[in-house]
């Protein structure tokens, strides 16, 4: 038996690839990874979804809110 991926990503991009821009988040007892906001923004461009279309504007006033923040 294969297995399938629930996602297909850009440029073959694997989990491994994209670990370095992940960091651990704890949440009711679970511990699990989530990908940073750049990263999410580019993976989303490149799939150029109506769905992921729709997301963008928010997730880039995300991200610039976050980097001035951190200024």
């Amino acid at each position: 038996m294969t297995s399938t991926s629930l996602a297909t990503l850009p440029d073959g991009e694997t989990y491994q690839t994209l670990l370095s821009h992940s960091f651990d988040v704890e949440a009711f007892g679970v511990r699990f990874k989530c990908i940073d906001l750049p990263t999410l923004i580019r993976i989303k461009e490149a799939a150029d979804r109506p769905k992921d279309r729709e997301a963008l504007a928010e997730l880039r006033v995300l991200l610039e809110e976050s980097e001035k923040k951190q200024v």
